[in-house]
Formats: C-alpha cells, structure tokens, sequence
C-alpha cells in the first residue's frame, strides 16, 4: 500500500497524459469529420459548375503563367493609379497641356482650321477653280511637300 501511495503523483501524471492524447485523438476526427463536410461541399459546388478537362487544364496553365502576369498586373495597377491621381490633380493636366501645346502647337492649328472655314465659307460664292490657279497651287511649297509625302507613301505601299 505504500508502494501505491508514493507512486500516485506518477499514476496520475501518466493518466493525464492519457487523457491529453485522447482529447487530442477526439479533435483529429472531429477535423477530420469537419474536413470531409467542407471537401463534400467543395465537390457539389464544383460539379455544378460543369468543369471538363478542358478547364482543368487551362486553369493549370494560367497558373503556371502567374510568375510571368503578376509582375505587368502590378505594372497596370502603377499606371493606373498614376493616371488617377493624374486627371484628378488639375495643377497636372494644366501643365501637361501646355507641354504638349509647346511640341505639338495644337492652338495654332485650331486657328489655322477656323481661319480656313471662314475664308471657304466667304469664298464659296466664286467661280470654279481655274487651270493657271491649279497651276500656281502646284507650285506652292506647302502642296509640294503633301505630294512628296503622299508620293513616299504609295511607294512604301506597293513595296509592302
């Protein structure tokens, strides 16, 4: 008996160890039975979706893919939210427009095209066009240089 009364704080230590195992038993088929439900939902939704092989495989290949498509997604993204707080910040499209008003004078060829419409508009009222007022048109640098333009181009056209 005394035997049994000193070995008692080992006897209950190694049941309680007992107990810890079987609770933690008790949690793993509890997990496991919780597990088996969600793969069991999983299933059932995945069928209605009518997923063939076809599917399967293209969602393998775009995953294979990712490496290369996240790193322009995240390039997008910069931009986008680069043009964002761009076109919101009007001090920023003010001044981008007066750089490219400085390279590409687009006042001056609003003005040019106004200038234009007012003087065919008061000028409809002449006679036709005459052969020397084609001819000295044909001189004119402006109409020369249209041509050669116009003239490069077929060029590239045909070699192309």
């Amino acid at each position: 008996m005394h035997y049994l009364v000193e070995k008692l704080p080992e006897f209950t230590e190694k049941i309680q160890s007992v107990e810890e195992k079987l609770d933690f038993v008790q949690s793993v088929l509890n997990d496991k039975q919780s597990l088996q439900s969600m793969s069991n939902e999983v299933e059932e939704k995945v069928q209605q979706l009518h997923l063939g092989q076809e599917h399967v495989e293209a969602l393998v290949e775009m995953a294979q893919m990712l490496p290369k498509i996240v790193p322009l997604v995240k390039k997008a993204e910069e931009v986008s939210s680069f043009v964002s707080d761009f076109v919101t910040d009007a001090d920023s499209v003010e001044f981008a427009l007066k750089g490219i008003n400085d390279v590409v004078p687009i006042q001056k060829g609003m003005d040019i095209i106004q200038e234009t419409n007012e003087r065919y508009q008061a000028d409809e009222a002449t006679p036709n066009v005459s052969l020397l007022h084609m001819y000295r048109l044909l001189k004119d640098p402006v109409v020369q240089k249209g041509f050669k333009y116009v003239e490069t181009m077929l060029d590239v056209v045909k070699e192309k």
